[in-house]
């Protein structure tokens, strides 16, 4: 089954509906819905057959750095908690204007496991279309998928420094606006890289979460300069936020997106980087 980056609820829950008028399980229909919220919100109410995720396993800390690439053993816990399992379609959510799904999507594209969908709006935009919500707990056996480390939408700062002058890189700092003219902070010197153009994430999002469409979404990467045949380095504080620009991007088709690793946790805390 191949399905969308980015899936429209109503979509997936036509899948849903369909699985279970043939009587099957989602394990069965090779799909792996993942609830990543808090465990008290999963308990309250999830999607039909979704399990709940530890997204904290997608992330991985070296004071003062956080949001790096998970090891690989993070990542095979976090799969086999999951139930997933080779060929299985891994259908993620979060609350909606949240980060945790879209960093699942960038871990999994790491990995070489390009077979994610990202769902838009989240549980919020799920709920506002009235769509089935249970609080049923689904039995799932331990997945067996397991895999390693690619790498190739990441990019460390070591590598970032040799590339700034690219006319090729083009990279978007999605962080508030006082984080990127260093009124806010965040780490131990404030700022932005150099030549970065700013858009805040949200920018990307509408009021209730959802992207933006196409056309909107490629008339502001259009107003910034940044086009599909560049490489796009994307970064936030952790790599959070700039998850979600991350699959905005992919989903309009950008091929070479990549994520400086840590963000500016890293870049800021740095004495050799360059600032401006």
């Amino acid at each position: 089954m191949s399905l969308p980056l980015v899936l429209d609820p109503k979509e997936l829950a036509t899948l849903l509906a369909d699985i279970q008028t043939e009587g099957n399980t989602l394990a069965q229909a090779h799909l792996c819905l993942v609830d990543l919220r808090s465990e008290e919100a999963y308990a309250a109410g999830h999607l039909p057959g979704a399990v709940h995720g530890d997204a904290a396993l997608l992330n991985r800390v070296e004071s003062p750095m956080g949001g790096l690439m998970p090891d690989p053993e993070q990542v095979n816990t976090f799969l086999a908690d999951i139930g997933a399992n080779l060929g299985d379609q891994i259908i993620a959510y979060d609350g909606g204007r949240e980060t945790p799904a879209a960093r699942l999507m960038w871990v999994l594209d790491a990995y070489g496991y390009e077979v994610g969908s990202w769902l838009n709006g989240g549980f919020a935009n799920w709920q506002a279309q009235a769509l089935p919500v249970t609080q049923a707990v689904p039995s799932v056996d331990k997945g067996q998928l397991s895999l390693s480390l690619i790498g190739d939408n990441v990019i460390s700062a070591e590598a970032l420094m040799g590339e700034l002058d690219s006319p090729q890189l083009s990279i978007l700092d999605v962080r508030s606006a006082a984080e990127f003219n260093g009124t806010d902070v965040r780490s131990a010197i404030g700022g932005h890289v150099p030549g970065a153009c700013h858009m805040e994430w949200s920018e990307m999002l509408d009021e209730q979460g959802r992207l933006l469409d196409d056309d909107a979404l490629q008339s502001a990467l259009d107003a910034r300069q940044i086009k599909p045949e560049d490489t796009v380095i994307v970064y936030c504080q952790t790599h959070q936020r700039s998850a979600v620009t991350y699959v905005a991007l992919r989903h309009l088709g950008y091929e070479d997106v990549r994520a400086l690793d840590g963000a500016w946790s890293n870049w800021g805390n740095r004495t050799d980087t360059p600032k401006a």
